[in-house]
């Protein structure tokens, strides 16, 4: 009976199963670009979302796509006040293989281009997921489900918001392919490659990966068909350093880059390390496995003003965890079992939680798509094996939906009256979250016990369908059905969707800069950089513009930039939103025009720049009343007079940034050192406030560089003083910048708790910066390295493989026994988990001398189908409900 399982059923000798994997391709492709096509209808091609994704995503594409295309990719003018490009954009969109997909097309396809890269990245990570689950389960149709799924979860429909981590989704599966691949099937090499292109599309998702792969290998452990030994072991290690090094050229810089974020610095402590300080955190993570998520910063039956963007969703469409549910009750000792069970409790215990991102204290669920990578492979295994065991999971799941459902009726007090159903703070969301959720229940009700019933069986034949397909086409229209209510409802709330197409994305085909420059009060082509600044309401815009702006929303920029904003007292985590009462600033900052659409008071005049002192109105362009700085100073000025922080700690933030505009800051040391160039200045009361302000701008004109080029790699000014002078620079410090003047390397002094500036002497000073990618080029020479070992690692073993074969082929004869005591064939305990998969069609060199061997194995595989009828015939009614193709139908 076991050889005739072995090798009749699931042998050449009935005809293989067809895999899905083209089939799930384009069906989560198809789904994805469903949801997306109503407001691309409306919006001419381009499709807009809310958030950040219209702020941030859009943007970031276009301005990195313009850049690689320049090659620009040293330092960034166009990022907040310039930062390093490599370190901004690693975290977004750097190392994926998507963005560069972008950089074949013309700039202006970018746009139209990002649905079709997320429905691609959807269909990738479906793809991929299903590679994973094949290697456990043996029925394709089970695997289409468990990998449509993960690629359109819960998590990946809230993360359209966030479309950069689809990227990292997307990819995620591959890493658990190689630690099976290597740890099961003996393969070398693919764990490496997986690690490696995981590290280079995200190295924030890569580290909370690490984390997740280190209790996976030990829940891996508590099976005992999972075989590791201690020489399997170090080549785990092995392979994931060297993926690492594959990965030195991005990843290195990258991390090097965001270590040194204050943000990085916050950290749990006390009770908050065991429980968090939120009444409704823990009813919330269970609600987003429960029933359709919330969406970004619509939290709504848990109203909470906290974690509005933290990514908590992890719904599966049709199942919820009834397949999750149902496989804990059924298989009680299985190593899945235990995962969930532990991550589960890694979610709710708030170290355990931020162990994913690196201890930090802003709540994140970020890594929720790895354990419902797990979850989908339970459910397509409930679904395989035992239809039945659905209903052990349906009814939990009903009763705990009806419950959080429930919750959103429950009665409030509204200016002293009762009413209810207005718990839901967003009451519209809430209607679809119900009606969808239900919905998802009667489909699930339907599928357990109608499709699952015996006596339907025989009425589907009539129509060509069985379970399985049924299965399918069910689990894709619930999954079109909660990723289109979902992405729709996010679409519509844009708010004038036109005019951030056309003001924004296609703005600079409506603005003429160079008039604006013939026009303005101060024009030197030698010297013509200048940044502009804009109202709060288009964070980023400038970015399709072309144009260099203070004014930023982007989390990972250079840390002078947060440095210098937190010591005056404006708040730079995520954005620089100065408050335009630091009028003295823009100057300070060459901040030439300010661009404003918030609308006048009643009865106020356009030419009223309201606190932008010093500002005057030049005209409209672009929909935005443009005004230009009276006391804007060029690039480059010099300074005879500093403080020390210790003369700013009592000072007002306004009266800061006023000393800035007379004198530089700097520490008792590097004054001393610099006695020659700049004096100490004490401040009067005399010289605060607007007058004082203009004419400190005068005199730093005055002595402001007539020449100032910049590139990608620096820039070059030139300086005439009539004395020593520090020659100021509003460009961030970073330690990847070196400085010479006439010639001669010169020490780059930090100023003002962020900038730059160099000693000059009297007379003419020429300038030259040059910039540099920090451990760029150490992580170039890691990762030639790391190519060079994994080729010969990979070519080695390879070959040392097929030499271990050739004998076990002469040994072999038709009527033999082809059983194979090679380390790299699979035994009987682990056939199940290596039924086939993509991974394994493409990742095996040595898989192509066993073809040789088919023949033989076929001549053997004929033997079976002599086998005992009455066997044969139990395992087919055993065996009824997973789908097996014939001549004349296919399950598709």
């Amino acid at each position: 009976m076991e050889a005739a399982v072995k090798k009749g059923v699931f042998s050449t000798g009935l005809k293989k199963q067809k895999e899905k994997y083209l089939l799930l391709f384009i069906v989560s492709f198809v789904i994805m670009m469903l949801s997306f096509l109503p407001r691309m209808i409306m919006n001419g091609g381009i499709f807009t979302y809310y958030g950040d994704f219209n702020s941030q995503q859009i943007m970031f594409y276009q301005h990195a796509h313009d850049s690689v295309q320049a090659g620009s990719m040293n330092w960034d003018w166009g990022t907040d006040l310039g930062s390093s490009f490599i370190g901004s954009y690693s975290f977004y969109l750097l190392g994926s293989p998507f963005f560069w997909l972008t950089t074949i097309f013309p700039s202006s396809f970018v746009p139209y281009m990002i649905p079709w890269l997320l429905a691609l990245k959807t269909s990738v990570a479906a793809v991929f997921a299903y590679a994973y689950i094949r290697r456990f389960v043996k029925d394709p149709s089970a695997c289409f489900v468990g990998g449509l799924l993960y690629g359109c979860s819960g998590f990946q429909i809230y993360n359209v918001f966030f479309n950069h981590f689809h990227d990292a989704t997307a990819v995620f599966p591959l890493i658990l392919i190689g630690f099976e691949r290597l740890v099961v099937d003996n393969k070398k090499g693919g764990f490496a490659l997986a690690m490696a292109i995981s590290a280079i599309v995200s190295y924030f998702f890569f580290i909370g990966e690490c984390v997740f792969l280190v209790v996976y290998f030990f829940l891996r452990c508590t099976d005992k068909d999972f075989h590791i030994t201690f020489k399997k072991f170090g080549w785990l290690i092995f392979e994931a350093v060297l993926g690492i090094m594959l990965a030195a050229f991005l990843f290195l810089p990258a991390c090097m880059d965001i270590i040194e974020n204050p943000r990085l610095n916050e950290r749990l402590w006390g009770m908050d390390m065991v429980v968090y300080n939120e009444s409704v955190r823990i009813p919330r993570i269970f609600q987003a496995f429960f029933m359709l998520n919330d969406m970004p910063a619509r939290i709504n039956i848990f109203d909470s003003d906290r974690a509005r963007w933290a990514s908590m969703a992890g719904y599966l469409p049709l199942f919820s965890v009834a397949g999750v549910i149902a496989f804990m009750r059924t298989r009680k000792k299985h190593w899945l079992n235990k995962a969930i069970v532990v991550f589960m409790i890694m979610a709710c215990v708030p170290i355990l939680n931020s162990s994913f991102v690196m201890f930090n204290a802003s709540y994140y669920a970020r890594w929720y798509y790895m354990p419902i990578l797990l979850m989908c492979l339970m459910t397509a295994k409930v679904v395989a094996e035992n239809k039945d065991d659905l209903k052990k999971g349906f009814w939990p799941v009903l009763i705990v939906d009806a419950v959080l459902l429930g919750i959103g009726l429950l009665p409030k007090d509204v200016d002293g009256k009762i009413v209810f159903g207005k718990m839901a703070k967003y009451p519209e969301l809430y209607y679809i979250q119900f009606i969808v959720t239900a919905l998802m229940l009667a489909m699930l009700a339907f599928l357990i016990y109608v499709v699952g019933h015996n006596d339907v069986a025989e009425w589907m034949k009539k129509f060509r369908l069985n379970y399985k397909r049924v299965l399918c086409i069910l689990t894709s229209a619930a999954v079109g059905i909660c990723m289109f209510t979902c992405v729709v409802y996010g679409s519509l709330q844009t708010e004038a969707p036109r005019d951030y197409i056309d003001r924004g994305i296609n703005g600079a085909d409506n603005m003429d800069m160079e008039l604006l420059e013939k026009q303005s009060s101060y024009y030197n082509p030698q010297n013509n950089f200048y940044r502009i600044e804009t109202s709060p309401d288009v964070d980023n815009w400038c970015m399709f513009w072309g144009l260099s702006s203070m004014r930023c929303f982007h989390s990972v920029v250079n840390t002078s930039i947060m440095d210098f904003y937190t010591k005056l007292g404006q708040t730079r985590d995520v954005a620089s939103r100065i408050e335009t009462k630091l009028y003295a600033l823009r100057s300070l900052l060459s901040v030439k025009y300010y661009f404003d659409q918030t609308p006048l008071p009643q009865g106020a005049s356009p030419e009223s720049p309201g606190n932008l002192i010093g500002f005057k109105y030049v005209g409209k362009q672009n929909g935005f009343r443009v005004y230009e700085n009276q006391y804007y100073i060029p690039m480059g000025f010099a300074f005879d007079n500093y403080v020390t922080e210790k003369d700013m700690e009592l000072r007002t933030d306004i009266n800061k940034a006023e000393m800035l505009s007379k004198a530089l800051i700097l520490d008792p040391s590097t004054a001393v050192k610099y006695s020659d160039y700049v004096e100490h200045f004490s401040f009067m009361p005399s010289d605060f406030g607007a007058a004082a302000y203009m004419q400190n701008c005068s005199d730093r004109r005055a002595n402001s560089c007539k020449v100032f080029q910049h590139d990608t790699n620096g820039f070059q000014a030139k300086i005439e003083l009539s004395s020593k002078k520090l020659v100021f620079f509003s460009v961030p410090y970073d330690k990847g910048w070196k400085a010479k003047v006439n010639g001669k390397d010169t020490e780059i002094i930090k100023v003002d708790y962020g900038f730059m500036a160099v000693p000059c002497d009297e007379g003419v000073s020429e300038i030259h910066f040059t910039y540099r990618t920090r451990f760029f080029a150490e992580g170039l020479i890691i990762t030639s390295a790391g190519i060079v070992i994994w080729t010969a690692y990979v070519v080695w073993f390879r070959r040392k493989d097929r030499l271990a074969l050739s004998p076990a082929k002469k040994k072999r004869s038709p009527g033999g026994n082809d059983s194979d005591t090679d380390d790299n064939v699979n035994t009987e305990e682990n056939t199940d988990t290596n039924s086939g998969g993509m991974f394994d069609d493409i990742a095996d060199i040595d898989d192509i001398d066993d073809i040789d061997d088919i023949d033989e194995l076929s001549q053997i595989e004929q033997l079976d189908e002599t086998a005992d009828k009455d066997e044969l015939e139990q395992l087919d009614s055993l065996d009824a409900d997973t789908p097996q193709t014939t001549q004349k139908g296919t399950d598709e």
